[in-house]
């Protein structure tokens, strides 16, 4: 999707244009509260540039009763007081000094029994805070950052990352401990948490974290103390989705955050190292823009070889490129300086003096989803509520929308109540109604014998399944049917399920993916049943499996509708209602699943319990092969298509 662009290139510096020594490699830059510009060269050299990008100084050295060459620094912070912090890598060791290099103390490895043993200091980030204390990230740490206080006492390790195990992991670490052996010692390795790979500090105080990993949660802002995320970012992914991996010339291209910077209304800018994009994000962690490129060859100006870091100076971006040692610095255009300024106002509460800016940005640009949701906001604060819905809508804002049908729902029923009342006391009637006189009279909804005994098979499924086992009057037509609307739910679940509780995207949506997890694992059940049960004596034909599975979908089936209806109507604080529903509909599945196949193989609880547990892995193990059968068609058709060319050339 096109969206105006909000940053140009306004001008890329190397060393010439800066009229200074070739630089031996670019490893980072940053600003200073007046907007000196400081760029650290791997080759011991600080370069400090003026406000206008002109040279005003270099340091070499940090001079004090000793001098230390910091050759192989990784990171350059200024400090509020102008003070600067180098994180010498290579010697294991962070240097702070003057602005004129001049030495005032220095960060080491702590003697501290916090320090778990075997630990290499390797600083590459230094932030320091507005009282003095000092964050350190130390390579390949994922203990989190080092703390140090004002008087450099080590207070210990801030705000590292979670174990990301999760239930596989947790489930194969179970079995080890439970049948351990030589083997699996040998082989065992602890699961640990991802490092981080940049550190930042605001204007606040606020320490935010970046942390390389597909998963979601890569940026984290950490509260004082505790050091625990207080950003919404746990359920974003800021990574691009749409370009996740892209094949390269000699290998792929996974995507790599490497740098990160805030800036003083608390907007979030990624630098990501593969394809050399920055990434813009709201404090509330939606996306404002993305520009950049390069993909490791980048040749034009705003495309990037190699990037190492990003900085912020009054509105602009400067990305450090270690591939061709220069400095690009990106301006925010108008337009970008109204987008910033109003999604500020907006996240400020400030709804209706930002609305007129809204509106001239939709003029603009049409696919901007932040200018949707502000309007959205503006419309809400002014009992535009059904304006609010639509504009929501349009910008994917759910928790705007919500707000908007909250207030819309309570004013239709207030204007209404009367009319709704009525309605629901004659609805309830006539239901109570139609199930007494059908008692009484022994009523059939349903004469066909076939579609009467499917539907007995909800209340009475023992009965109804010895039917279709005994007599023969299971209907495979009807089997069929009932798979096919088990599809059609699946794909209208999403389709038309409430916008506050779907994540629909047309762009990404796949209905064959939804066919695949409905009517394909039930097709696969059966096939693999059938298969286990032949061998384990089992009396049912794969006719019968088939139709007691298919009628035992039915819980499913309506699940699925009422889902569907309900969340239409339904606010996200009321979805614990559709969550016991939806346990309702399973364990009823379950249950008339294994009524029906204890029926038709004449098996004992415990049998079927096992022949279903083979029957699981059954699946699993044709899945298997089905892909291995796949990349083996795809080798093959491959090496058809390269034999063909050789033969032709």
């Amino acid at each position: 999707m096109y969206n105006r662009p909000m940053y140009e290139t306004a001008r890329v510096l190397d060393a010439a244009d800066i009229g200074t020594d070739p630089f031996t490699e670019l490893r980072d830059v940053c600003v200073d509260d007046a907007g000196y510009v400081y760029l650290l060269d791997a080759d011991s050299r600080i370069v400090v540039l003026d406000e206008q990008y002109r040279l005003v100084n270099e340091i070499t050295s940090v001079r004090g009763e000793e001098e230390y060459q910091f050759t192989g620094a990784s990171d350059i912070f200024v400090h509020k007081d102008g003070t600067l912090y180098i994180s010498d890598t290579e010697n294991k060791r962070v240097l702070h000094c003057d602005k004129n290099g001049t030495y005032m103390e220095m960060f080491t490895l702590p003697d501290s029994p916090l320090i778990p043993e075997a630990f290499e200091f390797r600083p590459i980030r230094t932030v320091a805070d507005s009282r003095g204390y000092v964050y350190v990230l130390s390579d390949g740490s994922y203990y989190g950052a080092l703390l140090y206080a004002p008087d450099k006492s080590f207070v210990g390790f801030y705000g590292a990352n979670a174990v990301q195990n999760g239930i596989a992991g947790a489930f194969r670490s179970l079995l080890n401990r439970m049948f351990p052996n030589n083997e699996k010692a040998s082989r065992r390795s602890r699961v640990l948490p991802y490092v981080f790979n940049d550190i930042a500090i605001n204007d606040k105080d606020f320490v935010y974290t970046l942390t390389d990993t597909t998963d979601t949660g890569t940026v984290k802002k950490l509260a004082p103390g505790s050091g625990s995320n207080i950003l919404n970012s746990a359920d974003v992914r800021f990574k691009d989705d749409n370009v996740n991996t892209t094949y390269g010339v000699e290998y792929w291209y996974d995507q790599q955050f490497a740098g990160l910077a805030i800036d003083e209304d608390e907007f979030i800018y990624c630098l990501e190292a593969k394809y050399g994009r920055i990434f813009v994000y709201d404090p509330a962690c939606r996306m404002v823009t993305a520009f950049g490129g390069g993909m490791t060859i980048g040749t034009q100006k705003g495309t990037f070889l190699n990037v190492s870091a990003i900085a912020i100076k009054s509105g602009d971006i400067l990305v450090c490129d270690r591939g061709n040692n220069s400095l690009t610095v990106f301006e925010c255009n108008e337009y970008g300086k109204k987008v910033h300024e109003l999604t500020a106002m907006t996240l400020r509460g400030d709804y209706l003096e930002s609305k007129e800016g809204w509106e001239e940005v939709i003029k603009k640009d049409r696919n901007l989803q932040l200018a949707y949701n502000g309007l959205a906001r503006a419309c809400l604060a002014e009992k535009d509520y059904g304006r609010a819905m639509e504009l929501a809508l349009k910008g994917y804002d759910r928790e705007t929308y919500s707000l908007a049908y909250e207030y819309q729902r309570k004013e239709f029923a207030s204007d209404h109540f009367a009319l709704i009342f009525v309605g629901a006391v004659l609805a309830v009637g006539v239901v109570i109604a139609v199930l007494v006189v059908s008692m009484k009279r022994e009523l059939r909804l349903f004469k066909n014998e076939k579609v009467h005994l499917m539907f007995r098979t909800l209340l009475h499924p023992g009965d109804a399944f010895e039917d279709i086992k005994y007599k023969r009057k299971g209907s495979v037509r009807l089997s069929l049917i009932l798979l096919a609307v088990f599809y059609v739910t699946a794909v209208l679940k999403v389709l038309w399920g409430g916008f506050m509780f779907t994540q629909y995207d047309p762009g990404t949506f796949n209905s064959f993916w939804v066919l695949v997890q409905s009517a394909g694992l039930v097709i696969l059940w059966i096939c693999s049943n059938w298969l286990i049960t032949s061998l384990a004596g089992g009396t049912g034909t794969m006719k019968e499996i088939a139709v007691v599975t298919c009628y035992s979908l039915l819980p499913l089936i309506l699940e699925q509708i009422v889902w569907t209806a309900l969340t239409n109507v339904l606010l996200p604080s009321e979805a614990s209602f559709l969550s016991i529903f939806k346990v309702i509909a399973v364990l009823w599945f379950l249950l008339e699943l294994t009524t029906g196949m204890m029926r038709i193989h004449d098996y004992s609880f415990g049998k079927f319990v096992g022949t279903s547990t083979l029957s699981v892995i059954g699946m699993a193990v044709i899945i298997f092969l089905m892909v291995l059968v796949g990349i083996l068609v795809q080798q093959l058709g491959g090496f058809l298509v390269t034999l063909v060319m050789e033969l032709l050339m």
